[in-house]
């Protein structure tokens, strides 16, 4: 099944339809491609759900897409939204990450060369068909529900909603060329600390805001043409913010996949800093990091009391992110635009440095580095107030796309004028269902949303800016109370443990 032969028509198709073949053959896994000499059927291959299983268990990727089956095994390593994606996805049903992940084209011309088989039920149904895995009724409801998805994002693309308006953009543009004169001829025609505060608050403001554009970039969700929102992505990213795009673009995909899963998702994965899910404080395997997140000493020590320094430690977020993105670039193995992200990032520490460095004193720039950066936290709250409070239960790959992303997800309610401010990162739920909607839409996809919340009896969460923030902290507080309880018992135990020893 490595291969298929399609039933040509003609001889002259028949060839091209080898050639193809021939092609896939060598793409496909190890070990597989020479069945396809052996088969001389001119039927489109089938497979089944149990044999799916049975080659994912072995290792190979296959990942199902409308009924479809891939085999992206060879590819995985040149995917460009990572590795760790497909491999979140081998053996499911991925037809609702895909769409919501890739740009048409993808889904037209670069996935029938990894086509493999139709998924057909197994012969025998009784034992472990795909509607037999809960029952009959869960099956149908999960179908249901994809087919209700599937129908709101119709609606959404017939309503316009993922067509991006460019005046929006170039309204932003003039909005960050204003902030970084500010913030420039703030430093270098200022003569008193006003002048310099009032320029670091631009120049943070202009990397919060760009980081919003650079985040619609790595979406395809601006021009949608893929090499030119890449190129806007390492210019605001790398060259404007220090930051690296494809560190982000590696860890937030798969934070799309595996939203809030205490195993998965690095956005989640807080040690020792930071644990809002009680499966932190057991020691959780990564597997985005590759190894055991230890609940060690400095968790035991510091969780308690991480509803105080939530607030402080974000404005300091900043700095994090150099370090991660430093790393992913030097670091990451065959990473294709390592060249331009170290000339993008060595770019803005020169021209970081060399502005900082026309301050008057080193008392300056340490205030003018501190406020600069510290404004950006409204950046970090955001990304965390939408799922920091929310579900970091696994319920299994067979949980329906949308199901997952509204139990994931909340929103924060805002008026209009305040969308820009947030930079679409308020409407975190719309997001994730629709990654691909450029984010001045994302307010006008929220009825819709609701809708299709009402008609498949999902809660679609979103609430104010403060409440948002409270849900986040008492998160924080309980699991850090939790900590100290556990704390006391061990400590109780050891001690009782010592009297016994004595006597």
């Amino acid at each position: 099944m490595a291969s298929m032969d399609v039933a040509a028509v003609s001889g002259r198709k028949r060839k091209v339809i080898r050639r193809v073949d021939s092609k896939m053959s060598m793409r496909d896994s190890k070990g597989v491609a020479s069945s396809s000499d052996e088969s001389s059927s001119d039927a489109i291959k089938t497979i089944t759900p149990k044999t799916v299983a049975y080659r994912v268990a072995r290792g190979e990727m296959l990942i199902i897409y409308e009924d479809k089956v891939y085999n992206v095994t060879l590819f995985a390593k040149c995917h460009p939204g990572g590795e760790l994606v497909l491999k979140h996805m081998m053996g499911c049903d991925a037809t609702d990450e895909i769409n919501g992940l890739h740009p048409q084209w993808v889904i037209d011309d670069r996935m029938p060369r990894f086509f493999i088989a139709n998924l057909v039920p197994d012969d025998d149904t009784s034992s472990s068909s795909i509607a037999d895995a809960a029952d009959e009724e869960t099956y149908r409801t999960k179908q249901l529900t994809r087919a209700a998805y599937r129908k709101l994002e119709h609606k959404i693309r017939d309503a316009g909603l993922f067509e991006t308006n460019m005046w929006y953009y170039v309204a932003h543009l003039v909005e960050y060329t204003v902030l970084v004169a500010i913030g420039f001829i703030g430093i270098i025609h200022g003569t008193n600390m006003w002048h310099y505060l009032v320029s670091a608050l631009c120049m943070g403001a202009f990397w919060q805001q760009s980081a919003f554009a650079a985040h619609d970039a790595g979406h395809n969700g601006i021009t949608h043409v893929r090499e030119i929102d890449a190129a806007i992505g390492i210019f605001l990213g790398d060259f404007c913010g220090g930051l690296s795009i494809g560190w982000w673009k590696k860890s937030h995909y798969v934070h799309h996949i595996a939203t809030n899963n205490p195993n998965d998702d690095p956005d989640i994965q807080q040690l020792p800093f930071f644990a809002i899910s009680k499966k932190f404080l057991e020691d959780v395997y990564s597997s985005y990091y590759n190894k055991t997140l230890v609940f060690d000493k400095v968790a035991q020590i510091v969780i308690p009391f991480q509803h105080l320094y939530y607030y402080v430690v974000l404005c300091f977020g900043r700095f994090l992110l150099y370090f991660l993105g430093w790393s992913f670039v030097l670091t990451e193995p065959g990473y294709k635009k390592r060249a331009a992200e170290i000339v993008g990032l060595s770019f803005y520490f020169c021209w970081l440095s060399t502005l900082v460095s026309q301050l008057p004193d080193w008392k300056t720039r340490a205030i003018w580095l501190l406020v600069s950066h510290a404004s950006t936290v409204f950046l970090h709250i955001q990304i965390n107030l939408s799922h920091w409070s929310m579900s970091t239960e696994d319920l299994g790959k067979d949980e329906p796309f949308p199901v997952k992303m509204l139990r994931t997800t909340q929103d924060v309610t805002c008026p209009w004028w305040m969308d820009a401010f947030h930079g679409g990162l308020q409407f975190q739920a719309i997001h994730h269902l629709f990654p691909r909607v450029p984010r001045h839409n994302l307010r006008q996809c929220i009825p819709f949303v609701k809708e299709f919340a009402a008609e498949v009896g999902i809660t679609y969460h979103s609430y104010e800016f403060v409440e948002a923030n409270t849900h986040v902290w008492k998160v924080m507080k309980e699991i850090g109370e939790q900590v100290s309880l556990m704390a006391q018992v061990a400590h109780s135990e050891a001690t009782s443990g010592g009297h016994h020893h004595h006597h």
